[in-house]
């Protein structure tokens, strides 16, 4: 049995600007896992607002590897034990545990949902984003989108308003504004928000920092739209919190750092009454195949990080019209 890293460079359709920071390509990791039956493949996609560079993924890994003995990890009781014995980057756990979970499927001889427990996956709608980009390249930028059903568009608190007032002249469908913790102050955000109507707004993401809950519970007392959380629900997660400044929870595949804590979140926010986003990081179809397992468990979608990349290498799921699909067979 091998495990190794294959590290990959993918540059971007566009300069991929949110209110933290902005790049024109990505950094990833493919995970290689061979064994006796056939090799097994995952992703890692480093996100830099939890520490996470190529650098220290590698280091992370090697290391990880280096402490334990992989014929040992026969089931997911064992891997569990040894990923809890030393603490990863998300993203790094879920390249690693998910490659492996592949695996004990194949040996199960069931497919990764059935493995899992989970619904079959079905063709879904994606959303598809916007950067934070001028004011002037939004109609270009659009032109090209008609076949989705909603955009998810990157906001800042100064040009947040401009932004979407003018995305209004070109399209009506449904907007899904991601602020990435944008605003710093309560206020602020309920006077931008006044400025909304009108608009086909389906939901707002993240608009302050994690931090602000006594921010969240207050704003979901005065808001009209459903506020999701991202950066407040990571590997761990208190729903009844959550529960009390969110409408609904935003779970991606490498900020959980697994496949099963994506599914017990999932079915954790039902329970509470909370509706749920399967999301992504920019990720090639590798990673996205991963999240499409989910696609029959929950009310929203945005799997379009693969979308966004010039030179995506791999077709582990299709997109026709703004609809994803895994291949036939798969």
């Amino acid at each position: 049995m091998k495990l190794w890293l294959e590290k990959l460079h993918l540059d971007l359709k566009v300069n991929w600007k949110l209110s933290r920071n902005q790049t024109t390509f990505k950094e990833n990791f493919i995970v290689h896992l061979e064994t006796s039956i056939g090799e097994f493949y995952s992703e890692i996609a480093p996100n830099i607002r939890y520490g996470e560079t190529p650098e220290n993924i590698q280091t992370q890994f090697e290391g990880w590897l280096e402490s334990v003995d992989l014929l040992s990890l026969r089931d997911i009781s064992s891997l569990t034990f040894e990923l809890d014995q030393h603490p990863l980057f998300h993203s790094l756990r879920f390249g690693i545990e998910s490659a492996f979970i592949r695996y004990f499927a194949a040996q199960s001889q069931k497919k990764l949902h059935e493995f899992l427990q989970l619904p079959a996956p079905v063709a879904v709608e994606t959303s598809f984003s916007m950067p934070i980009i001028p004011i002037n390249e939004i109609a270009d930028y659009l032109a090209p989108l008609k076949r989705f059903t909603s955009l998810k568009i990157k906001v800042n608190a100064e040009t947040a308003e401009d932004m979407l007032t003018e995305i209004k002249k070109h399209t009506d469908v449904k907007l899904r504004v991601d602020a990435n913790e944008g605003w710093k102050d309560l206020e602020t955000f309920l006077r931008f928000q006044q400025t909304l109507k009108g608009m086909n707004i389906e939901l707002i993401e993240q608009p302050f920092p994690s931090s602000m809950q006594l921010e969240y519970k207050e704003l979901k007392k005065q808001t009209p739209y459903k506020i999701l959380a991202d950066e407040s629900i990571e590997d761990v997660g208190d729903f009844s919190e959550l529960a009390s400044q969110f409408h609904a929870v935003n779970i991606k595949l490498m900020k959980t750092g697994s496949l099963i804590k994506a599914r017990d979140f999932i079915l954790e926010a039902k329970l509470h009454h909370m509706t749920a986003m399967m999301g992504c990081m920019i990720e090639t179809t590798i990673g996205i195949e991963y999240g499409m397992q989910f696609g029959g468990m929950v009310e929203y979608v945005d799997l379009d990080g693969f979308l966004l990349i010039k030179n995506e290498p791999f077709t582990k799921v299709l997109e026709n019209n703004g609809i994803l699909s895994l291949p036939q067979g798969a």
